[in-house]
């Protein structure tokens, strides 16, 4: 997947200018809830992972199939994308909000799989899971990482997963680690895991399990 130009997506929402997350997960259709409830696919089964496309946290669904991605018989149901991002209210304020969107299957960047599941089981975890929509945007207290969060924990699965903090650390670390330890610098308890570790990938790991764990 490629951001603005043809696929950026989840959630600049951990971004340090959540603006750009305006623009991200938006090239493929949305859909209106009722819509996805009712979706033909709802019956099918979808593997679903964690990505980290440049510093937005999503899930991604693309339906269990034999063969390659584009083999026919995994273009009869799309792939999906849940996830968040900020949009602005009056008073100049960035509130959180959910959306589905469709994708076509790419092979660019590969994610986590956490586990197979029905359509419409993904759906209504995602109907059901909180996204702080009521509080303020926030790098350090309330992303775009709380969708995926949630929902996978509506799934039965563990957030906490060392191999899922370790995967999206490592992602975002790659190559955005000086924006996210500006952002982090930014608060005391942020600081004090820079304090505490002396590496980079270390703080911004120590950072991603903090925020799940507060979160579970």
């Amino acid at each position: 997947m490629k951001c603005v130009s043809a696929f950026t997506i989840f959630a600049a929402c951990i971004a340090w200018e959540p603006v750009n997350a305006d623009k991200c997960g938006d090239s493929g259709r949305r859909l209106a809830l009722s819509e996805a409830v009712s979706h033909e696919c709802s019956g099918d089964f979808y593997d679903l992972s964690v990505l980290v496309d440049g510093v937005h946290i999503l899930l991604s669904a693309e339906p269990t199939c034999e063969g390659s991605l584009r083999s026919k018989e995994c273009q009869e149901c799309p792939a999906f994308v849940f996830h968040a991002k900020p949009f602005p209210v009056e008073g100049g304020e960035q509130r959180m909000e959910k959306h589905i969107n469709e994708f076509d299957l790419s092979e660019d960047n590969k994610g986590l799989v956490l586990g197979t599941f029905d359509l419409g089981t993904l759906i209504k975890a995602f109907d059901d899971a909180a996204v702080g929509a009521s509080k303020q945007y926030s790098f350090f207290l309330n992303n775009c990482a709380g969708l995926p969060i949630n929902m996978g924990l509506n799934l039965g699965l563990d957030p906490t997963d060392h191999k899922i903090v370790t995967f999206v650390s490592g992602k975002l670390s790659k190559k955005y680690s000086s924006g996210i330890m500006e952002e982090i610098s930014n608060h005391e308890a942020g600081m004090v895991m820079i304090e505490a570790y002396d590496k980079e990938d270390a703080v911004i790991e120590a950072f991603v399990s903090t925020y799940i764990q507060d979160r579970v």
